[in-house]
């Protein structure tokens, strides 16, 4: 059996790699890089890019050399039939074309899984891939000659960085939520709820080492404080925003926060002119877009007035230019969510912990020892201590706004609410201070990271997760509490991500499937 009595001691032993290799035949390595050329993807990541446009609009052309023109990529299809629905495009030759648009890895997809005989696919009026593996210009339903549009040479980033930065788990996931096989066999042997807990956990470690894995490889270009501002920027910018906080992550360095802003002045000081320099880069000051709204308050035009007088100041010691504010995406965000809200509250973080610096904030919460307290007191401790730099950010202004022209709210509100603040502690704070420890040789460092991440409560579920919690756990509702930590929920995304979105490794080939299978040995 794969119990394994030195599980719950450290992230240093990746139990769920080693049950790969033993029951699945499939490298390690296998897992994270997804066929051409050597490269997989996940058709849930065509989906994504797709959804979000993250092309090169203005070079393409479907696969018999037509020149085509997105107008809508069309809403995400949560039920049976073609992934996206209600699409309008522009075709040459055609006009102003509307239908359903299919979503597949490869060209060839549309065959093999028969969709030229399904008729809820009769509307569809463009095919999406990748890459073409057929080099056919068409597919075909109903005699009718359906176009085709081949992303890989039209992608705006590499398909390395969009495979990185991308969460699935953000996206709505098309996947039926039907019981797997896994529940089925769960189902037929008497396995009990802690089994498949501790497979979780397994399998939860094994995302936040390959999460670690990945900051390791960035900080040999960066410092740690870099790395976290700007995996914490990413995460303020949810889906809709992730690459243009990635972008100013990158155009606004910690470097060059440190020799703008002085820090012989007041907080609320600096995080004015960390406000005026973030919003003068980003391109979302008032004077640098029209679409905020004219009917301000004197407090608005106050502060509009005194912001930009800041960054009249600092632009001209500023070599690179600032970002286009229409890219930035408020549509189909919650206020609290909009970048300009976020933009504050990274300035109100930086400001409050501008001497020591944030990454040295987070670290010093995690070697803090309290003698009086029992071991789960400081762990819990410190999980409440290292959110609460979070939860605690407050500014006059933004508290009560969340766009420049928008009404005051007379509920002073924080800046990043509960829920964000634990997304970020487990998915950035973790993982980059793991890399920093196994960087130090510091096990004792490690052990309070991973006790931190084995007692942090579960998270608010998303499109993954109850799918996940669907199709290993199925309808049981006794078994519902089995998905009671983050680490769990981690756990199903790995195995999401591993094996369940996956086109090219069948239920079969499943790790968790296999590791079942071995359990009838005993």
């Amino acid at each position: 059996m794969f119990v394994n009595k030195d599980y719950s001691k450290s992230f240093r032993v990746p139990h769920y790699r080693e049950l790969v290799r033993k029951h699945c035949g499939v490298k390690e390595e296998g897992l994270l890089k997804y066929g051409v050329n050597g490269k997989r993807i996940k058709e849930q990541l065509v989906s994504c890019i797709w959804s979000e446009q993250l092309l090169k609009m203005d070079r393409l052309h479907t696969e018999d050399g037509l020149r085509i023109e997105i107008i809508s990529s069309g809403i995400w299809n949560l039920e049976e039939g073609p992934d996206f629905k209600d699409a309008e495009m522009l075709l040459e030759g055609e006009g102003i074309v509307k239908g359903d648009v299919e979503i597949h890895v490869c060209a060839g997809d549309w065959a093999r899984h028969g969709h030229s005989k399904q008729k809820e696919y009769e509307n569809v009026c463009l095919h999406v891939f990748m890459w073409n593996d057929r080099e056919d210009k068409h597919v075909t339903i109903k005699n009718r000659k359906i176009p085709q549009l081949a992303l890989y040479d039209y992608l705006k980033y590499e398909l390395d960085k969009l495979s990185e930065t991308i969460d699935i788990e953000n996206y709505p996931h098309t996947g039926s939520a039907n019981a797997g096989p896994c529940q089925k066999r769960l189902s037929a042997i008497s396995l009990d709820d802690k089994w498949i807990g501790r497979f979780l956990d397994y399998a939860g470690d094994e995302r936040i080492l390959v999460k670690a894995d990945r900051i390791e490889k960035q900080q040999k270009s960066k410092t740690f404080e870099q790395v976290l501002y700007e995996a914490i920027l990413e995460s303020l910018g949810y889906k809709n925003n992730k690459e243009q906080f990635k972008c100013l992550g990158s155009l606004v360095t910690i470097n060059e926060i440190r020799r703008l802003i002085p820090s012989d002045v007041s907080i609320n000081e600096r995080s004015k002119r960390l406000q005026a320099l973030l919003f003068g880069m980003s391109g979302l000051l008032p004077s640098q877009r029209s679409k905020y709204s004219s009917g301000k308050d004197k407090s608005t035009l106050k502060y509009i007035a005194e912001i930009e007088r800041i960054w009249s100041e600092i632009r001209s010691d500023i070599k690179q230019e600032p970002m286009d504010g229409e890219l930035w995406s408020f549509k189909y965000s919650r206020p609290g969510n909009y970048p300009t809200r976020r933009i504050a509250a990274i300035s109100r973080l930086l400001a409050e912990n501008y001497e020591t610096g944030i990454f040295r904030v987070m670290v010093k919460s995690f070697e803090k020892t309290e003698k009086n307290k029992s071991n789960f007191d400081q762990i819990k401790n410190i999980i409440k201590t290292t959110e609460s730099i979070f939860l605690e950010l407050y500014d006059d202004h933004w508290s009560h706004y969340y766009t420049f022209g928008g009404r005051r709210s007379d509920k002073k509100g924080r800046l990043i609410g509960k829920e964000r603040a634990a997304v970020i502690f487990i998915n950035i704070i973790i993982p980059v201070i793991l890399a920093y420890a196994r960087k130090r040789e510091d096990p004792e460092l490690e052990v309070k990271l991973f006790k931190a991440y084995k007692r942090h409560s579960k998270l608010s579920h998303n499109n993954i997760t109850r799918f996940m919690n669907y199709r290993i756990l199925g309808k049981d509702l006794q078994k519902e509490n089995v998905i009671n930590s983050a680490r769990r929920q981690q756990g199903l995304l790995q195995i999401f991500r591993d094996f369940c979105e996956s086109d090219d490794i069948a239920c079969e080939r499943c790790v968790l499937l296999q590791t079942i299978n071995s359990q009838l040995k005993y």
